[in-house]
């Protein structure tokens, strides 16, 4: 019988349709990135994609914007878009670097940028909390509308991306959001931005 179980699972993939191909997670990959107590360094990451950072980063982006009706598992699809910050070109990351678009892709998708509920609002979440750690200006114009989204959640980690972000332009909007925000923790999320971003308030 353990020799029957292990044969499953040597021969275990996980496939991730994305354009004409279907990319298949070996066992290793499959294990690296759906750890509920640990999260995957960029070089385990690497390791397991043939120690090539250019097969990382064609497998994360495959895993972390997959296409509609793909039925992605939801923990890989976090773990990799939260790796994609580690796999930019050039650092600071470039605005139009192959890892920064696809966030920007996850961010415009209107399955999660509208999502109210569900795992596509930790999708959502993670991808904002991405973007803030690249530091590109420009993501204020994705970062600052999510101020006003009904999830406390997201409001508070736009903030915190915002505050990540470090461009002072976002301290307008933060303020405006302050003088109507009624949730303690959103309030707090847009006390700690401005007083990083400057304006101690």
């Amino acid at each position: 019988m353990k020799l029957l179980g292990a044969a499953c699972a040597s021969v275990f993939a996980l496939g991730i349709a994305f354009g004409d191909t279907a990319l298949q997670l070996s066992n290793p990959q499959y294990d690296t990135l759906t750890p509920i107590d640990s999260v995957p360094s960029s070089q385990q990451i690497t390791t397991v994609f043939n120690n090539s950072t250019g097969d990382a980063l064609v497998g994360l982006q495959a895993l972390a914007n997959p296409p509609p009706m793909s039925n992605p598992d939801r923990g890989v699809q976090l773990r990799s878009v939260r790796a994609l910050i580690h796999y930019c070109a050039t650092s600071p990351c470039a605005e139009n670097d192959p890892a920064h678009v696809t966030l920007l892709a996850i961010a415009n998708d209107a399955v999660y940028r509208d999502a109210r509920s569900g795992s596509e609002l930790l999708v959502l979440r993670a991808t904002l909390e991405s973007l803030g750690v690249l530091q590109i200006p420009s993501d204020l114009n994705i970062l600052v509308p999510q101020l006003q989204h009904p999830s406390r959640d997201i409001r508070a980690t736009a903030a915190r991306a915002l505050r990540d972000l470090g461009n002072t332009q976002a301290i307008g909007p933060l303020r405006a959001r302050l003088t109507i925000e009624t949730v303690p923790q959103v309030k707090t999320a847009i006390s700690d931005a401005l007083r990083v971003l400057g304006q101690p308030i």
